[in-house]
């Protein structure tokens, strides 16, 4: 196929996928608003009963059986005897579908009547007189119909798909036109002359196509010919086996109608479910058929059955996550689509219910459509004949067990069943003909599909529970419900089957990095090196597969390079706007002043080397602990070193057993309880000392901040053994400096970059897993103390904790693990992995928001600023953007909330501030030496008026002041300093993809310690586990970033 040929076929197919959507669109506006203007009222059951009578005949009957009898036929006689035998064929079948129509239409109009009765026997008289009245009126539909779709054959059988595919369009815009202008005139009188028209037009705009193939159509009485016969030989088990939807719902709907606006509910569902999976279905069926009769021709079985297999694996790995999120999200598309006018919340709730039974039945419906078209293909009828026979049995017999118990809901799971039983009859012959159509490498892709289906399944229904406890009744609202869910619950289905190997997953990102780098001149990254066309031809012929081709037209189709070409244009328009201009100009403004301040200037300077050398101003002493922190024990030291180095146990406990060490901390810290992570933290210190002792591990050369956790140490010791809770203090002090020593380990071990991001990998995975499981508290609801929630202040009757024992700690440990996900977001290269980690960060923010914490959110939105500020400057205009928009798109208990940080309205503000009066009080008697560890519940009843006891000061900084004195309080306060500085420093010399983690630990840090200006975020112990270990990890990331910068100088 020449170059130009191929682009035509290319832009021809993507042209029928867009105009095919553009007509499912339109069908659901009609839907819309028949439903918005007559509801599920006797108007709406009628006119539903009276077009759906001629629609079965041949919107879903006669119309597939004319295209799998006429098309294999015609083609053979293109193929054979030339056009102008065809085209005569043509104008003797269309003759006699003419007659045959006319009729038909003849003997309905005489019996209408008994027709609005086989399809709805429990109307009541007015309801069915009105339906045989508006189908006196819409009956001669059929007769357009079957002319339409006979020259629908012909087009399609000369390669013209554009012209049939617009058909819909054709009938839904006259339809909707009338609703705009004469319905509130005519009434549903005027709508059911309206569809006559509709379907007329669809036979008037395919008559200029028709002539412009060189057909003109001329009567032909002679159906006596050779190929007459043969098309209605196959037509009669075709038209059986295309009537298993049709005769199906016809059951449906006679059943339905014995319930109180059953048809009408039933077909709303019906209609968005077939819109839903048909734009993707029959889109796939109508291309392949015409190329599988052509290829049942020839002796290639093998291609036959390999067309086929790869047909049915590209369309179940869409089909199986669009079933299961049909199912979660049914009852808020319908609310999205139909709630409006007359179509009221109770609609809503029955069509939804129906909707999502339909789904069950959406692989069975894909399956048994496309292999229908197999058996059509080889022009084998029998096969489709019996398994509709079956299937309208199986229907019936569940419509009649399944409608008292479960309703509609049982009528539509009657008829997803029966069309799963068809699909496996018509699979078990196929597979035995084509053997290689079920391999081991399919089943088990499908297995992978299906797992992570479930997985989106939660990841679909906990966003989609969260958002709709706090989401208004608008429309923008009803988007975001249905459509933040479907996002999240896309990304992951396609990151997790990416991860499992299924093919058909690289297909998604091929397309993605293929659109940004379109029009650039360069390949994606990563990309091959392209071969010579003659060294991969036939490596091409046989590997091509459906998912590729598919690929090729979106990617150079009309309709992709439209978007391509509106989304440069729109940012040109952008980029020039001067609304673009004054957000660029706010944000370098904003970036230098927060570069040139004051404070960011002292975090430039290199404070290891200014206090190292012989002008610092701090005493000389400290050169020497800091330079001792800094060298590694290099040379054994005797026997006992030799006697640990030839330990095969040791030998096992090296470097890389730390590092699993490390990420079981790291996965203990939410989970495990104090003494379990103390004796866990115990023993990976003792390993890290005896590998360090043998010089196995390298100190890092961060001394002043090592010294300074030294020195920090010393304070707690002293604060323990002067404490008025001695000996109590003993303990507690031993636990915290347990917890301390992990920052040693982390710094020192985790030496490389994989280590590093094995390490992150595990802690965002761990916070996932929390933050889903405060979701769901948050859903199901959950037992708390009164005392977490201000009744009379705020409208909050849940706040979810997850596995800490506060709900303020879970936010707390959820601010650092967020922000080092967004710092990982941004440093993977790779779609899957940003991919990956933007999915956590949403699911992170979502649990931090079901805490309903003040602090953490407060603490979350500084650390993102932060983060921007200090590593993607150019999202300044979007996070102002976000502030703005935050007081129309949080819930308005959330925003007061908020708010109440503010003006410190609210009992909780009232209570740390009296706590803080006391706090001070204490400070002027106790500012040298503190109170010691664990003694503020002793000594603050003395310093309180409040009949109530404290544990803690509720402020991380106050409450060090207290304990440890001012010597304590300047060491900690030292130590935060120097650790940001020595970030901060580290950011303008380091790689680009350490700026960024570099950055998601200062702004992951800045932000807990803001949430401690509220919060004594030190009183449980699992944060300062997280505390300690991700401080570690910060100066891990420094040694790193300075390696990659000594290497690129």
């Amino acid at each position: 196929m020449t170059t130009q040929k191929k682009n035509s076929a290319v832009k021809a197919v993507s042209f029928m996928m867009l105009i095919t959507l553009v007509g499912k669109v339109l069908g659901l506006v009609r839907d819309q608003l028949l439903a918005a203007n007559y509801g599920n009222g006797m108007a709406a059951e009628a006119f539903t009963t009276a077009s759906l009578m001629p629609r079965t005949f041949f919107d879903a009957v006669f119309a597939s059986a004319i295209s799998a009898s006429f098309i294999p036929i015609f083609n053979e006689y293109l193929k054979k005897r030339g056009k102008k035998e065809a085209f005569a064929l043509s104008n003797r079948f269309i003759t006699l579908m003419g007659l045959v129509t006319l009729l038909m239409t003849v003997v309905c109009e005489i019996f209408s009547s008994q027709f609005v009765w086989l399809f709805a026997a429990g109307y009541d008289n007015e309801t069915a007189a009105l339906a045989a009245q508006l189908s006196h009126v819409m009956f001669p539909t059929i007769f357009f119909t079957g002319i339409a779709f006979s020259f629908v054959g012909i087009l399609q059988s000369l390669d013209e798909f554009n012209v049939p595919a617009a058909l819909s369009v054709a009938s839904n815009a006259v339809i909707i036109l009338y609703y705009i202008f004469w319905n509130d005139r005519f009434g549903v009188y005027g709508l059911a002359v309206a569809f006559l028209i509709g379907w007329a037009m669809q036979v008037i705009i395919q008559i200029p196509t028709m002539m412009k193939k060189g057909y003109f159509y001329r009567p032909d009485f002679r159906f006596r010919d050779e190929g007459i016969r043969k098309i209605l030989i196959l037509m009669l088990p075709v038209m059986v086996g295309t009537w298993i939807q049709p005769i199906n719902l016809i059951i449906n709907n006679q059943f339905a109608s014995h319930l109180d606006m059953g048809v009408t509910t039933l077909q709303y569902a019906n209609n968005l479910y077939t819109i839903i999976v048909g734009v993707f279905v029959l889109a796939i069926a109508n291309l392949i058929f015409p190329k599988l009769s052509r290829m049942a021709d020839d002796t290639e079985g093998d291609g036959f059955g390999q067309t086929v297999r790869v047909t049915l694996r590209s369309m179940m790995f869409f089909l199986i996550p669009m079933m299961v999120g049909l199912m979660v999200l049914s009852k808020p598309l319908v609310k999205l689509i139909y709630e409006r006018g007359s179509f009221d919340a109770l609609g809503t709730e029955m069509t939804g219910t129906a909707l999502c039974f339909f789904a069950v039945g959406m692989i069975g419906y894909g399956v048994q459509t496309i292999l229908s078209r197999v058996f059509y293909a080889k022009q084998e009828g029998k096969m489709p004949l019996v398994a509709g026979i079956i299937s309208i049995g199986v229907n019936a017999a569940l419509c009649w067990l399944l409608m008292k118990p479960m309703g509609l809901g049982g009528l539509a799971l009657a008829s997803a069943v029966s069309s799963t039983v068809a699909a496996l009859i018509l699979f078990v012959p196929t597979v035995k003909q084509y053997p290689g159509i079920l391999d081991k490498k399919l089943a088990a892709d499908l297995c992978k599909m299906a797992v992570s289906a479930l997985v989106m399944l939660f990841c679909v229904y906990l966003p989609y529970h969260f958002l709709a406890a706090r989401m208004g009744n608008g429309l923008i609202p009803r988007v975001i419900l249905v459509g933040v869910p479907t996002c999240i619950g896309i990304v992951v289905y396609i990151v997790l089957t990416y991860v499992l190997r299924v093919d058909e997953s690289r297909f998604a990102f091929s397309l993605v990095e293929k659109f940004l780098h379109r029009g650039s001149g360069n390949p994606p990254t990563g990309g091959t090196p392209e071969k010579k066309p003659e060294e991969n031809t036939q490596q091409q012929k046989g590997r091509e597969g459906m998912t590729d081709k598919i690929s090729l037209y979106i990617e150079d189709s009309f309709f992709f390079r439209l978007i391509h070409g509106f989304v440069i244009w729109f940012w040109g328009i952008w980029s020039q706007s001067l609304s673009y201009r004054a957000y660029r100009r706010l944000g370098q403004a904003v970036g230098r002043a927060f570069g040139e301040s004051g404070i960011f200037t002292f975090l430039r300077h290199n404070w290891d080397y200014w206090i190292r050398s012989a002008r610092g101003r701090l005493p000389h002493l400290l050169h020497g602990p800091a330079k001792r922190c800094a060298v590694a024990v290099q040379e054994e030291k005797g026997f006992v070193a030799t006697m640990f180095a030839e330990s095969a146990i040791l030998r096992l406990c090296n470097q890389n057993f730390l590092i699993i060490c490390i990420c079981a901390l790291a996965v203990a810290i939410p989970i495990l309880p104090t003494m379990l992570q103390a004796v866990l933290a115990a023993g990976t210190f003792a390993l890290y000392v005896i590998n360090v002792w043998m010089g196995r591990i390298r100190m890092q050369r961060t001394a002043l901040v090592g010294v300074l956790v030294g020195l920090f140490a010393l304070c707690v010791v002293y604060g323990a053994l002067t404490s008025y809770h001695f000996p109590k203090a003993v303990m507690v002090m031993g636990i915290f400096l347990v917890f301390l020593s992990v920052f040693f380990v982390c710094r020192d071990c985790i030496d490389t970059e994989e280590k590093l991001n094995l390490v992150l990998f595990v802690l965002i995975a761990t916070g996932v897993l929390i933050a889903l499981y405060a979701i769901f508290q948050y859903v199901v609801g959950v037992e708390m103390d009164e005392a977490w929630v201000d009744a009379e202040s705020f409208d909050i009757t849940t706040r979810a904790y997850a596995t800490f024992n506060n709900p303020n700690v879970l936010g707390e440990y959820l601010i650092v693990i967020g922000s080092l996900a967004a710092g990982m977001m941004w440093k993977c290269r790779n779609w899957a992995g940003r991919l990956f980690y933007t999915g956590c960060f949403g699911i992170l923010c979502l649990g931090l928001l079901a805490t309903n914490s003040r602090g953490a959110m407060l603490g979350l939105m500084f650390a993102a600023g932060l983060f921007v500020l200090l590593a993607e400057r150019r999202l300044i205009p979007v996070g102002i953007v976000a502030l703005l928009a935050m007081p129309f798109i949080l819930p308005s208990s959330l925003w007061e909330r908020l708010l109440s940080s503010v003006t410190m309205s609210d009992s909780s503000s009232q209570y740390r501030l009296s706590i803080y009066q006391a706090g001070f009080d204490m400070i002027r008697h106790y500012w040298v030496t503190g109170i010691g560890v664990d003694a503020f519940n002793e000594i603050y009843p003395l310093f309180s008026l409040e009949a109530a006891n404290a544990y803690h000061v509720h402020n991380l900084f106050l409450q060090e002041f207290i304990e440890l004195g001012i010597v304590g309080f300047s060491v900690f306060l030292a130590l935060v300093l120097l650790f940001f500085q020595k970030i901060y420093s580290t950011m303008a010399r380091a790689a680009r993809r350490y700026r960024f983690i570099l950055a998601a630990v200062f702004g992951g840090f800045a932000g807990i310690l803001l949430q401690g200006m509220t919060d004594h975020i030190w009183f449980d112990y699992s944060i300062v586990l997280l505390f300690w270990c991700v401080l570690g990890i910060g100066m891990a990331a420094v040694r790193l970033g300075e390696k990659s910068w000594r290497k690129k100088n």
